[in-house]
């Protein structure tokens, strides 16, 4: 009796991994948000219930928000806490469980590649050197007139925001440094990548036959959950950012240690000069905005830059997902 061995290749294996992977970008997009929405809600419900047991805080406590004393260790361990469950609800299970059904090469779709080198520099130097510009363009968003009952909406969301992040940044100690660097920079930079780059700007990308149109779609997503109206524009433009570097450099690691370095850049200056987290600090720009325009015009040479050495593309990184194989001018 003759006994033939086959080789395991769970790339190939037949089941519902990757059963998806050739639907139509709304399908998928579809299925994204269905399954992001709903592990939000179940994972954030149960994270709530054990931070309530840990920290001592009561449910009715957590969520009334207007109450919170930010003085209040339990409070501060409360808002870590949370950034920490919003890390695994909203972003990290979902995207596994979406790539689940969506490939059968969960690297190779999040674009989770071997970085190189001048790309990261790049990508690194693109963030830094655009915060000027990205500060004008905050005074500039913050100088635009609503509607009184919508400006009065759109502040209080703005403020209920500032209060937690200056609870944690006004403490001083460096394990708070240390901390602040990890639950602000670390778990915002993997997790917003992994949903907004690795996600749903491929799918936006897949849907419109356009890199251009997927990227702004992505980054205006990015910046509507954060739920801070006067900081839009500014975010707005960090997220089409992020989604160039991405797409150019191939490799969502340089995006996320991007994104990670521009956070812990503000976290440390904040650290070292804490007038910045008052509203009426003096420290202002010089010139803003010919220094916003002078970083404007360095952001986009270097993006140029690597938009003219790139190897992406269009056709490759589409090739399983029935979508026309021609590549893309973009």
């Amino acid at each position: 009796m003759q006994v033939s061995l086959q080789i395991y290749d769970p790339k190939t294996r037949v089941g519902m991994r990757g059963m998806l992977k050739t639907k139509s970008a709304g399908k998928q997009i579809l299925l994204v948000v269905s399954i992001t929405l709903a592990c939000f809600f179940l994972l954030g419900l149960l994270g709530t219930v054990i931070l309530s047991m840990v920290t001592g805080m009561n449910l009715s406590e957590i969520g009334n928000t207007d109450q919170w004393n930010y003085s209040d260790p339990r409070t501060v361990a409360m808002i870590r806490g949370m950034q920490a469950v919003q890390f695994v609800s909203l972003f990290l299970v979902p995207a596994w469980i979406n790539t689940y059904f969506l490939t059968t090469d969960r690297r190779t779709y999040l674009g989770l590649r071997v970085m190189q080198p001048k790309y990261l520099l790049a990508g690194v130097a693109v963030m830094i050197i655009s915060i000027p510009f990205v500060n004008w363009m905050g005074e500039l968003n913050r100088q635009i007139d609503f509607p009184p009952d919508m400006a009065a909406w759109m502040k209080e969301k703005e403020e209920q925001a500032s209060l937690m992040i200056r609870a944690l940044l006004s403490r001083r100690s460096p394990a708070d440094l240390m901390l602040n660097l990890f639950f602000i920079a670390v778990l915002a930079s993997v997790g917003e990548e992994l949903l907004f780059r690795g996600l749903l700007q491929r799918l936006f990308i897949k849907l419109f036959r356009s890199p251009l149109a997927g990227i702004l779609v992505s980054a205006f997503l990015f910046s509507a959950m954060h739920m801070q109206f006067y900081g839009f524009f500014p975010r707005f433009l960090l997220g089409a950012v992020l989604g160039l570097i991405y797409w150019y450099s191939g490799s969502l690691w340089i995006a996320i240690i991007a994104h990670f370095v521009y956070d812990a850049a503000l976290i440390i200056l904040a650290y070292f000069y804490p007038e910045m987290l008052n509203d009426e600090s003096t420290v202002k720009v010089t010139n803003m905005a010919f220094a916003g325009l002078v970083s404007f015009a360095i952001t986009a040479a270097l993006i140029f830059w690597m938009k003219v050495n790139s190897r992406t593309k269009y056709a490759e990184v589409y090739a399983n997902d029935a979508v026309p194989v021609k590549d893309h001018p973009f």
